[in-house]
């Protein structure tokens, strides 16, 4: 095959599609382990409490096309290097002549929440895991969600949306910890409770109740709680085990280049398997990032100059249930925090800046400007004036404040209508 791509999920899709418009003469063959690719994983928790179809959940559907395979249900559970081969879980050889490594996360499930032959416990991360969900609720309403992440804090808010009682648990004292300040979340919180939401923050599922093969109970900041849907999105890590005896891991991370090339110049690698070296290491996890260098990723396969990722950014976009919030970049430690707040009106805007330049932030309860401020930020536009000013959700502000933005206004990075995170 000309071009091999592990993993079918946004970063593995993109590249595969990618490359196909790029070499037109060229095959590739996509491996997943899920029975179905092409599907938005940040609308799940919309799915598993019936506001949306499944037919909505896909954004691609496999076409007859001769130079692209798609192999679903199986697993890579090794790379040999040296004749290009990948050994499959059903026993089979694939060959390659160009690797691209997408292979995604897994669930990170704390040893409490992993108990096999209980049912009612859920990952919140693939579509096999929602549907049985989806399945289970009905009859099991009383949720219990571990881990305040993007993804936590969104199924709470839908789930709760739609009239189950739920408890959401984190071990940190605010929720969205990596990507808001404390003061930030207070909103995301505020709005949660509003929605009946239960909140225990500074907590750990400590223990857990089973009656007839099924989660009744966990135990939580030191109380039982009625439990018989415990929903675990405590985050993922990466899944690239099978690169064991590659000799592709370092201190067991997939490094790659900023051109996303890993020490094999005939294999890429894109999405949460990776870890970014480039003066440090950097892992931007998130769905636009996946799109992004499942795409470069591709185009870099074959060329004589491989071209550098140009963002880093963690931005990320998502509604809350009634609650709009954009992450620019998580809180950096050492800047400057510029702040316009109205708590009356559910209102929190902050940028974090160093020498003028944006280089972390948050828009919750409104998010105008977000397209230009994460523009700004991405390209190292310079601000002379007040960000607290900057902060103003009104277009004008930006014609006063930072006339080079407005003169590159048709090149904003302009934020998709279809919310994500990861």
């Amino acid at each position: 095959m000309d071009c091999v791509v592990i993993g079918g999920g946004v970063a593995g899709l993109q590249a595969a599609l990618s490359f196909r418009r790029a070499f037109k003469g060229k095959t590739v063959t996509l491996i997943d382990t899920e029975r179905e690719v092409g599907y938005y994983r940040t609308l799940l928790p919309q799915f598993m409490n019936r506001s949306i179809p499944e037919n909505k959940l896909f954004f691609w559907h496999n076409h007859d096309d001769p130079q692209f395979k798609v192999i679903c249900g199986v697993k890579a559970v090794a790379v040999q290097r040296k004749n290009r081969t990948l050994s499959l879980s059903d026993g089979s050889e694939v060959t390659y002549r160009r690797l691209i490594i997408a292979s995604g996360g897994r669930p990170l499930v704390p040893p409490v929440c992993a108990l096999d032959r209980i049912a009612g416990i859920f990952p919140v991360r693939s579509l096999t895991a929602a549907r049985a969900a989806r399945d289970w609720l009905p009859q099991h309403p009383d949720v219990v969600i571990v881990g305040g992440g993007l993804v936590g804090v969104k199924t709470a808010a839908h789930l709760a949306g739609q009239g189950f009682p739920v408890t959401l648990v984190e071990k940190e004292n605010h929720l969205l910890p990596q990507a808001l300040s404390s003061q930030a979340a207070e909103l995301v919180e505020e709005h949660l409770r509003r929605k009946k939401v239960r909140l225990l923050l500074g907590s750990t599922v400590e223990d857990l109740q089973s009656a007839d093969s099924s989660v009744r109970a966990i135990r939580a900041d030191g109380q039982w709680l009625d439990c018989q849907t415990l929903l675990v999105a405590a985050g993922s890590v990466p899944e690239i085990d099978f690169l064991a005896d590659s000799g592709l891991l370092r201190k067991g991370n997939l490094e790659v280049s900023r051109t996303l090339q890993t020490e094999d110049e005939y294999i890429f690698a894109a999405g949460d398997a990776v870890t970014i070296v480039e003066r440090g290491s950097f892992t931007p996890w998130t769905w636009p990032q996946a799109v992004v260098q499942g795409q470069l990723a591709a185009g870099n396969l074959y060329a004589p100059a491989p071209v550098s990722l140009s963002c880093l950014s963690r931005v990320n976009a998502m509604n809350l249930n009634g609650l709009s919030l954009v992450v620019l970049g998580i809180p950096v430690a050492g800047a400057r925090r510029s702040v316009l707040s109205r708590p009356g009106d559910g209102v929190l805007r902050e940028l974090y800046h160093v020498d003028g330049k944006i280089v972390g932030g948050a828009l919750v309860g409104d998010i105008t400007n977000a397209g230009r401020l994460h523009w700004m930020m991405t390209v190292g536009e310079r601000v002379d004036n007040d960000f607290t000013a900057l902060l103003e959700p009104r277009i004008n502000t930006f014609a006063r404040l930072s006339p080079s933005c407005v003169n590159h206004n048709l090149r904003a990075v302009l934020l998709p209508s279809r919310e994500f995170e990861r």
